[in-house]
């Protein structure tokens, strides 16, 4: 799935309410959610009914434009869940941690760039220089701001290793594993909430073991075009594969890139399924700068 850098319409508002059940961890019943990765206004959020808001670490994706602690405070002190988006499978070139070395010498984990969106690598995830060259410190700045925990991004990029050298089974295993040692890291273990998007079959490519400590690392999921932009057979498999999420306790976040004028069919599509969905409409022109 693509990965997603500026979602507009992020305050047109979708107060649709659904009765989801709470997570198994510490994720509470949720009836609304934003996603918006550029240009967030901290104080628009702030005034908006949402439940859940999805976010960048940073205004503009930089260092030096990374929320305070004191801003996603001021969120969550407006009852929002604060999360924070994070690139797992892939190496951004324009983030903090990217050193300028790598334009002429890649690190042994540093994969081929992403044909659709420049400036964005695959990564050999279960190296240990991904970790403590990008993830680590990463993950030091999410949780120094005081956000809730992670939404999770490229988790299906086991599966491009799963086709490129190395074997399906033993990269969805990889992938956990990171996901689990995300959880580890951080210092309020038990609180913190983890949210893959997308890669949702990694719980039939996994092995048995490893689809367990999935269950037990996860909170909830995030699922691009569940509806939309996908072809009939992809929806069905997706629905089954996500009613098991359900039955796991885990809450559904989805994102539709849509026009407006969509929107009420829309709410009604996720209203009636078979298991709990929470939705949000978003821009279909992904790359607008915008909200």
């Amino acid at each position: 799935m693509k990965k997603i850098f500026i979602l507009g319409l992020a305050f047109s508002g979708i107060f649709f309410c659904l009765s989801v059940q709470a997570t198994d961890n510490n994720l509470p019943s949720a009836d609304s959610w934003v996603y918006q990765l550029q240009e967030a206004d901290i104080n628009a959020l702030s005034q908006t009914t949402y439940d859940i808001i999805v976010i960048d670490y940073s205004k503009d994706g930089t260092d030096d434009e990374a929320y305070t602690n004191e801003q996603i405070r001021s969120l969550q002190d407006s009852g929002k869940i604060v999360l924070a988006y994070l690139s797992i499978g892939e190496a951004e070139k324009y983030r903090f941690y990217w050193q300028t070395a790598w334009n002429d010498t890649a690190p042994d984990w540093l994969g081929p760039e992403n044909e659709n969106w420049e400036g964005n690598y695959k990564v050999r995830y279960w190296h240990d220089g991904w970790w403590n060259d990008a993830l680590l410190p990463y993950l030091n700045r999410i949780e120094a701001a005081g956000f809730d925990g992670v939404y999770l991004d490229i988790i299906d990029g086991y599966y491009y290793w799963g086709n490129h050298g190395y074997e399906v089974k033993k990269s969805a295993n990889r992938m956990v594993k990171l996901i689990k040692k995300i959880r580890e890291n951080f210092n309020t273990n038990n609180e913190v909430i983890i949210c893959p998007q997308n890669g949702e079959a990694i719980i039939e490519d996994a092995g048995k073991k490893y689809r367990n400590i999935y269950w037990d690392n996860i909170d909830c999921v995030g699922i691009e075009d569940l509806f939309y932009n996908s072809t009939k057979a992809d929806k069905i498999y997706r629905k089954k594969i996500l009613k098991r999420f359900a039955n796991h306790n885990k809450t559904i976040l989805n994102v539709e890139y849509i026009k407006e004028e969509k929107e009420a069919e829309y709410l009604n599509k996720s209203k009636n399924q078979i298991f709990p969905i929470i939705p949000y409409r978003a821009d279909p022109d992904r790359e607008l700068s915008g909200s």
